[in-house]
């Protein structure tokens, strides 16, 4: 995917990726703050993409570049399907929102105890499964509230709402490639 020398800078200095998750809540506050104002809505949406576009570059370059693109794959195929059946659909998706919200904070949880146990590569790939099933779940909701619910001038919320639900999901079938790959 990338140079041998840029993925042995981006893994060697670590301060650019502090700077881009900082940078990505400082523009997602900004973007949310001037939602409604145009031009500046598209500037700050324009610095939170590339701050995330930086930090998913360094766990990329940890990653081998054909389990990379499986992942680019899948991630694709997933959300066209899941889009293409949230639009299509009769049923009210948006009523899974509780249980989507509890759902995510269970992980986050679990997420945080993980960082004080040992690697284990069966508990990776059912947090990875487990993560992917969420945000299907997101982008079955959050396709529906922008087809069915978002007023025009959301636009930039419905965006980033879609593209976290994408590189969430992105980043779980990342994970489970590689713990899949490990074992």
């Amino acid at each position: 995917m990338a140079s041998e020398s840029y993925k042995k800078w981006i893994q060697t200095h670590q301060w650019p990726l502090w700077v881009s998750m900082i940078g990505t809540f400082v523009f997602l506050g900004l973007t949310y703050w001037k939602r409604k104002s145009y031009p500046t809505n598209l500037a700050f949406l324009a610095g939170f993409t590339a701050m995330e576009a930086y930090t998913i570059s360094v766990i990329v370059s940890f990653t081998d570049s054909k389990i990379v693109m499986e992942a680019v794959l899948f991630t694709f195929g997933i959300f066209v399907a899941l889009s293409l059946f949230a639009c299509q659909s009769k049923y009210d998706f948006t009523s899974w929102i509780p249980y989507l919200v509890g759902s995510l904070w269970v992980l986050i949880l679990f997420g945080l105890m993980t960082m004080f146990f040992p690697y284990n590569s069966k508990v990776e790939l059912g947090y990875g499964i487990i993560t992917a099933l969420i945000f299907s779940g997101y982008i079955l909701v959050d396709t529906q509230l922008i087809m069915r619910h978002y007023h025009v001038e959301e636009e930039i919320a419905a965006a980033i709402s879609l593209y976290l639900d994408v590189i969430n999901l992105f980043l779980a079938i990342l994970r489970i490639l590689n713990a899949s790959n490990n074992n």
